[in-house]
């Protein structure tokens, strides 16, 4: 599955190849402590890294734990779940000022090389630092909120959350399974969602044509029709 996560990140980069931005290194106006990923990010994450790095992001997420931090109510595919059902969705609070990621140091990322999806989707065409907030077209948001659903489709059985909460989790080898979140068993459980399959895909209907071809690539990369699900989604961002 990691090795399917990494092709994942691949194909996103050669679509991305040919976008203009103004992103670069030691531009961190986006790098915040509200980041989420899957479990299977936090496994490839950890899995790819040398021991001694791994020590050095585990005390890096312990000593920076941000107290205030974006915690997911839903997953991605359980928000386009909800927003095909006409549900009410629920409340969540992402504010940037709750601070920087514990990850970065003098503005560089020290996990750059096997950051997760929410980090590599995070692309402006003007610098944030000026502006504000990133510029992104809309067009970049629907290959967005894809590959997030195909990602997260991949680990249907796991769970997502906080970078920090996750990391944290993943780093000092105390796991839980998606079922126990299902579950709610422990109270530690509320600071992430299970992961759900994808019922609809999150596409407009500006977009579809243009996204036929990426629907194709990445059906083939996770073994299954996502082609059915196409057209469903009404393009919400979350």
């Amino acid at each position: 599955m990691i090795d399917r996560l990494t092709h994942i990140y691949q194909l996103y980069d050669r679509i991305m190849e040919s976008t203009a931005r103004a992103c670069g290194p030691g531009c961190a106006g986006c790098c915040t402590c509200n980041v989420t990923l899957t479990r299977l990010e936090a496994r490839l994450m950890t899995n790819r890294l040398p021991s001694s790095r791994r020590r050095s992001i585990y005390a890096a997420v312990t000593q920076r734990f941000p107290e205030n931090r974006y915690i997911p109510k839903t997953s991605t595919n359980g928000f386009a779940r909800l927003c095909m059902e006409d549900a009410d969705l629920p409340e969540e609070e992402n504010d940037p000022a709750w601070g920087r990621c514990p990850l970065l140091e003098n503005d560089l990322c020290t996990g750059y090389d096997v950051r997760p999806f929410g980090c590599r989707a995070m692309v402006s065409e003007t610098d944030c630092r000026d502006t504000g907030c990133a510029q992104m077209p809309s067009w970049i948001l629907t290959v967005n909120n894809v590959f997030l659903q195909a990602i997260e489709h991949l680990d249907p059985d796991g769970y997502s959350g906080n970078l920090s909460d996750m990391l944290h989790r993943a780093l000092s080898g105390n796991d839980v399974t998606g079922q126990d979140i299902q579950n709610h068993d422990l109270k530690n459980h509320k600071l992430f969602v299970k992961n759900e399959p994808i019922t609809c895909l999150m596409i407009p209907p500006e977009h579809r044509e243009q996204m036929a071809p990426i629907v194709r690539d990445l059906s083939e990369l996770i073994n299954t029709g996502l082609e059915r699900n196409q057209g469903q989604g009404q393009g919400n961002d979350r």
